[in-house]
């Protein structure tokens, strides 16, 4: 971060008696820890853990080994230690990058006839001799999807939760927690021949444990074996990492060493692994430039062939529930107070807001409560820190993240505003004062870390897919509907409910003017994207999710330390008995091994499954071959897409036939000529934002015409120049502003680039071959920000706004301008009701 001018913010703080500073030249995580100084522990690291973990960017030929760190990937070492000793080696090398991010969180049958799973496993394609690797809370060895003949299908386990085993301490000393003398404080290492040993003992009291059911629930998904609740890939190994206790807070150095023993373990044993990770983050830039993301990145790519990671895209896309992320534009000169809910803290709360700024923008960030400013608006290039106006709590700004532009297309400057400690529930705001556009993510951890106890007012589902899933290289995974109730143990039935939304996602507060009657709630269509799945594209523009996939509501494996009495237990639930009578807790459970849940954490394992069941027929496949085999065999979504309008979702469906078909023809130049009606075009984003400093992607896909009976195969086989992509803004054509490149077999990759200015405009992209339309094209918004693109605004009277068709929704934004005075509403309402995890 380079300093910066405080002008009137500094004599205003001086004033409050607020500590502003200017920024120092590191990122914003260490400065941040500076800020909140005794709190700094609790805001960045799991209850219970005395240490924290960091990531330090090494200059180039630096290894890590040389300054007392562990080397983890090429560039990046790893870190650990209190928060005093983290400053401490930040202050001795300043010019280094040091990383520390607040903790993540879970992000919680007949699946396998919708994505082709059971007839690809019907001919003969299991997955055998691939892995599958589970990053997660563990999984409970003894549950009989997971045994053969009463021995272990896991073959190697790492759990972070327990003290060494001294079974096998390299490995435990390599992946391991350690003090800083180098003991080995928590990582038991097992091997299939150590659990097979205590299976046959007869006393399973010793062996890893999964309180929380998550990770047992994801690792059946991927390669459960059970004649009614078969995972994707049921003939697959399977390799273990808990990297959690027994709470939803992850840090995020467990996870790098749990996904690199993952990697370690399967390259030793010389087979091809498609890693799971049912876990993430509302924090961050969504960029993909953090360096835990690109860290985790370095396992995959095309010098890594036979590795894949596969990650949830998140359950923050229910905007009607749980608003997570807001998109502002700040016209010049105005200051725009942005509205957030939150519970109340005890001592333990901890709110982070990131505020990811667009090109050109020049933003100040301050933090206000419902009584006025708090602590004053700071400039870029500066920071500061204030407790709290009344009560025991620390508010913290650091406005210039700094973070290294490496996939970014225009650089991602932000900021980070924190509140740590304790507070009365009510109304606070982030206030931006300046001009540009700006994108913020709001994450609650501690007391407040449960879902519904923070989010903003109002919010926008676009672009909510959750970190790590939005690094460009890594896989990420969205949401379907695949069953819309469930018989639960005791012979109640049981099903899925959703508010009633209007088409974007927000809630629907008054009857709509038809005919139809209307209902508070509804019942999820079979095949449409779960109301909560977390929606692309990144901040970059980059597509996101890559694919869809089953997750509401799927059946596996329930582990025998997580039953519904246990309140770790995600299954832990009481439903409304539907036959009267007192309420179940059992309602989730299908059979006594095996109960139900949903979230994309369940929708991300089939994807995996489908990549081992991939490796197996080449184990030279890439991270690249395997998103393209995936997006070239993908099927339509099943469902009509209410509020995704079939974007901001992937390209389509899994469908494991399809995506088999599609490695037999990575190098077949087979001729297979592409057919208007089976082929489609997704766009990335349902606005283009009209500051122009966020590209347009477009994905397209080829089918050929399916014979009877068949799906529709990916075309190809011809020269690339057959394919175009076009664009039009209000019917005018813009010939210079798309590229188009082909992926892989019946996958073409667009990009759309336009100036700036072209707000209250309508865009159209479409496809052609051979200089004909071979997909229907697709339209959408110009406009500042998505509030205008998703409700068009209309001026009445001059100074009043109001959005078209926005129905009895609070006020999204309070914006105080310099030259006129506005209000504008652009209304939804939340709800603490809970969904998606």
């Amino acid at each position: 971060m380079g300093s910066g001018s405080l002008g009137v913010s500094l004599a205003l703080a001086t004033a409050l008696g607020v500590a502003v500073v200017p920024a120092r030249a590191e990122p914003s995580s260490v400065e941040m820890m500076r800020l909140l100084g005794p709190r700094a522990r609790t805001a960045f690291g799991p209850p219970g853990e005395a240490s924290l973990g960091a990531i330090v960017r090494l200059p180039s030929g630096v290894l890590g080994a040389s300054v007392g760190l562990r080397d983890i990937a090429p560039g990046f070492a790893r870190l650990r230690g209190s928060p005093s000793a983290i400053l401490s080696f930040a202050d001795a090398h300043p010019t280094w990058p040091v990383e520390v991010s607040p903790p993540l969180h879970l992000l919680l049958d007949a699946a396998g006839a919708y994505v082709g799973a059971t007839a690809a496993q019907a001919a003969g394609h299991t997955g055998a001799g691939a892995l599958v690797g589970i990053a997660d809370t563990g999984v409970d060895v003894t549950h009989p999807d997971f045994l053969v003949g009463g021995k272990s299908r896991i073959a190697w386990l790492l759990d972070l939760s327990a003290p060494p085993l001294g079974l096998h301490p390299d490995l435990e000393s390599r992946y391991g927690t350690t003090a800083d003398d180098g003991t080995v404080l928590a990582g038991a290492v097992w091997s299939k021949a150590d659990l097979d040993a205590v299976l046959a003992s007869g006393d399973p009291t010793t062996l890893p444990q999964d309180q929380v059911g998550h990770g047992t629930l994801v690792a059946a998904c991927a390669a459960g074996q059970d004649a009614v609740y078969q995972g994707v890939a049921p003939g697959a190994g399977i390799l273990v990492a808990r990297v959690s206790g027994q709470s939803d807070s992850i840090a995020t150095d467990d996870v790098l060493r749990g996904v690199e023993f993952l990697y370690d373990m399967a390259d030793a044993m010389g087979q091809p692994i498609a890693v799971n990770l049912s876990i993430g983050t509302d924090f961050g830039p969504h960029d993909g430039s953090l360096d835990w993301e690109q860290a985790l990145a370095t396992h995959v790519g095309a010098a890594y062939p036979g590795h894949a990671l596969v990650v949830a895209a998140g359950n923050s896309g229910s905007i009607a529930d749980v608003p997570i992320h807001q998109n502002v534009y700040v016209p010049a000169g105005a200051t725009v107070r942005v509205p957030f809910l939150t519970s109340a803290a005890s001592g333990n709360g901890n709110i982070s807001v990131w505020v990811a700024m667009h090109a050109g923008a020049d933003i100040s960030v301050g933090l206000d409560t419902s009584g006025g400013t708090w602590l004053p608006a700071v400039p870029p290039g500066a920071s500061g820190s204030i407790e709290g106006p009344g009560f025991e709590a620390t508010g913290a700004v650091d406005n210039d993240t700094a973070v290294a532009p490496a996939y970014a297309t225009s650089g991602p400057q932000g900021a980070v505003a924190m509140m740590q400690g304790a507070w009365p529930a009510g109304t606070y705001f982030i206030t931006l004062v300046g001009s540009g556009t700006a994108d913020l993510y709001i994450q609650g951890l501690g007391d407040v870390g449960y879902q519904g106890a923070v989010a903003f007012v109002n919010g926008v589902r676009e672009g909510t897919i959750n970190i790590p899933a939005t690094h460009p290289d890594i896989l990420s995974v969205g949401c379907t509907i695949n069953k819309q109730s469930w018989t639960s143990i005791g012979g109640a039935r049981y099903g899925l409910h959703q508010l009633k939304l209007d088409s974007v996602g927000g809630r629907l507060m008054t009857p709509p003017a038809s005919s139809i009657p209307y209902t508070p709630d509804e019942i999820p269509i079979e095949g449409e994207p779960c109301w909560f799945s977390s929606a692309g594209p990144n901040l970059d523009g980059v597509p996101k999710p890559e694919i869809m996939a089953p997750g509401a509501a799927i059946a596996g494996a329930l582990s025998a330390q997580a039953p519904p009495t246990s309140d770790d237990s995600i299954f832990a639930a009481s439903c409304d008995n539907p036959d009267g009578g007192a309420p179940d807790p059992q309602c989730l459970l299908v059979d006594p091994t095996h109960g139900v849940a949903l979230g994309t954490s369940f929708s991300s394992p089939l994807v995996a499954g489908a990549a081992a069941v991939l490796f197996a027929e080449n184990p030279a496949l890439t991270q690249a071959q395997i998103v393209a085999a995936l997006q070239g065999g993908a099927h339509r979504l099943r469902g009509s897409a209410p509020y995704f309008d079939d974007d901001q979702s992937g390209p389509g469906e899994l469908d494991v036939v399809g995506a088999l078909a599609a490695v037999d023809r990575l190098g077949d130049a087979e001729l297979t000529l592409p057919v208007r009606s089976a082929s489609w075009v997704t766009l990335g984003s349902s606005v283009f934002l009209a500051d122009g400093s966020t590209p347009l992607a477009a994905i397209v896909e080829l089918r050929a015409a399916a014979a009877p009976g068949m799906p529709a195969m990916p075309a190809g086989g011809f020269s690339d120049d057959r394919v175009g992509l076009y664009v039009s803004v209000d019917g005018v054509a813009q010939p210079q502003a798309a590229t188009i490149r082909r992926r892989g077999p019946g996958v073409w990759m667009g990009k759309v680039m336009l100036p700036a200015g072209l707000g209250g405009s309508t865009l159209t992209v479409g496809a052609t071959f051979d200089g004909a339309e071979i997909v229907d094209p697709k339209s959408i918004p110009i406009a500042t920000d998505v509030w205008n693109g998703d409700y068009a605004p209309s001026v009445r009277g001059g100074c009043f706004v109001a959005a078209v068709g926005a129905k009895s929704r609070w006020s999204a934004l309070v914006v105080g301008l310099a030259w006129a005075l506005s209000l504008v509403f652009r209304r939804r309402a939340r709800t603490p009701d809970k969904a998606g995890e």
